[in-house]
Parts: C-alpha cells; structure tokens; sequence
C-alpha cells in the first residue's frame, strides 16, 4: 500500500495549525501516511532526500505544509527523482508558488485535500523549473519553481529574512507586508550597478539596474507580479530587468507591479529565453523562491517538464 509522505515547517505557526486540521481529515478518510516536521533550515531537502531513496516505492506523492521556503528545499531534495509527485498546502507569509500555480484560496481544506491532493483520479500536471548555477563558485545547482531574484530584491529577501519584524507579522496574518516594509527601509540607501545579461546568446547591458527577475512563475515578494507572462509548462523563463530609475519612480512600479502593469513603463525591459546569464561590475545578491542563496555571476536555465505536481 503506497503512502502519502508530509513534510511540515513546524517552526512556523500557521503550518502547524493548518497540520492539526489535515491530520482531522486524514484519520476521517482513512488515509495512510506519514510526518516529518523540519527542525532548522535546509531539514526539509535533507527528509525529502531520505524519503526518495528509502520509501521510494511507497510514494504516492510527497506534500509540502509551509512556505515557498519549504517547497524550494523539497524539490530540491527530489531532483533524482523526478517521478515522484508533489503537493504543496500554504503555510507560509508570502505562498508566491501556491498563488503562481493557481491554488484556489477561497476553497475549503478538506476540499483541496479530497479532491485534489488525495484524489488519485486528479490528472497529475508536470511543470518546468528554473536551475540556478554559479560559475567558478563552490556552490551546487539549485532548482527553483517560482522565480529567482538579482539584486535589490536579493537584498530586501536577505534583510527579511533577518528581521524580527517578519516574525511579528507572521503572527497577526500579515507576513507578506515583511517584503514591503524591507523594501522601503532599503530604497534610498541601496545603489544600483551595472550589469550584462546574456539570453540565448544575445547579450544585454544595462546600465544602473536595480533588479533582475526571472520567473517560471508570475510572482515573487508576497504576491508581486513581477513577470507576468510566466507559465509553469510555456519551455521559457521570463525575464524582468528594472534599470535606470530614480527611487520614486522604482516606488511607483511597485505598486504597478502587484497588477502586472509594469510592463510598459521606462526603465523596464521583458525579455524571455532557456538560458539565461548574469554578470555584474559588482556583486549582487541572488536569491530564488524567496531563499538567498549566493552573488552574480550567475546563470538560470530552464528545466522543461520535471516537475509533476497535484494542484
């Protein structure tokens, strides 16, 4: 008999309360399973590795109760297994992944568990994922489901992460507002640099940039859409570059930009492409799926068809 596999964020208070009502209906539907709460950062790739060279005939899917931080690492645990179907249930601030696959929120849980993670019947989706790689660094590829962020969204991800502040929102249901609160203590202080980027081939340079996105997925930051042409299975990474504005203009395209309609301004340029480099006059923080995880240069490739996901 095959076993649905949950890994729970149980530093995080509302992963653990939304945990308490999948357990409920777990033991009233009679489903087998087994659960793995995380301890410290970088747990839930290491359970997910374990369960996927272990139990890895008894897997009917492995199911994230968390954040995109947690989603980040367990996909990242399973990319030797690519037959392995996940599931994700929100419990984290920002549920940038959940949002970009079209989770439907207004849905009750014991409906997203009966009908769409438990129910066999549900046509599993197989999605594309982004890798990142750092040329001539000692750091390993990393996959990402959502997007990956260069520069000062680097920054605002590294001091959110940080803060005190995101833990104490957390607890009142606002922890999207971490990002924003990061960004404005960070707007006139940081300094854009210049920076080269190579798509397919066809190299770029932009002057004074202050962020680069590259989306498999429309959002980032807690439901900005800042690549809003991104789909999960189109074979492409969307690429957003915000270059050569003055503080109050970049203000302003962050509050576009949660409606997608930044598009269009100056300063903006959307390109897309499979493979995806970036080189910097100085180093900018790199982070994907809302996790830091090192400075251009770097290179972002897209991985057609690996992921297979119950949404």
């Amino acid at each position: 008999m095959k076993l649905y596999f949950f890994i729970i964020h149980a530093n995080n208070k509302k992963a653990r309360k939304i945990w308490k009502a999948v357990k409920e209906v777990l033991s009233a539907e009679g489903v087998a399973y087994r659960s793995f709460y995380t301890e410290s950062e970088g747990h839930a790739l290491e359970i997910a590795k374990k369960i996927s060279c272990i139990n890895r005939d008894l897997i009917e899917a492995v199911i994230t109760v968390g954040g995109d931080g947690t989603i980040h690492e367990v996909i990242n645990g399973l990319e030797d297994s690519p037959e392995i179907t996940v599931g994700f249930l929100p419990g984290g601030s920002g549920n940038d992944i959940i949002r970009g696959l079209g989770f439907n929120k207004n849905k009750s849980l014991a409906y997203i568990l009966k009908r769409r993670l438990l129910n066999k019947r549900n046509a599993k989706k197989i999605i594309d994922a982004g890798m990142q790689s750092f040329p001539g660094q000692a750091r390993r590829n990393k996959r990402f489901v959502s997007t990956a962020g260069i520069g000062f969204d680097g920054e605002v991800t590294k001091l959110t992460n940080r803060s005190t502040y995101k833990k104490w929102l957390k607890r009142f249901g606002a922890g999207n507002l971490a990002y924003t609160v990061s960004m404005f203590r960070l707007l006139f202080t940081y300094k854009p640099v210049d920076a080269a980027v190579t798509v397919d081939g066809l190299e770029y340079k932009f002057p004074s940039v202050w962020l680069i996105a590259a989306g498999n997925l429309p959002y980032y930051g807690g439901g900005m859409k800042i690549c809003p042409s991104a789909k999960p299975d189109d074979g492409l990474l969307e690429l957003c570059v915000v270059h050569e504005l003055h503080p109050f203009k970049l203000l302003f395209l962050f509050v576009t930009v949660f409606w997608g309609k930044h598009g269009d301004l100056d300063g903006v340029t959307i390109l897309e492409g499979r493979v995806i480099s970036i080189t910097s006059n100085e180093p900018l923080t790199v982070q994907a799926d809302g996790e830091l995880l090192g400075t251009t240069p770097v290179e972002c490739t897209l991985m057609p068809s690996v992921l297979s996901i119950r949404v």
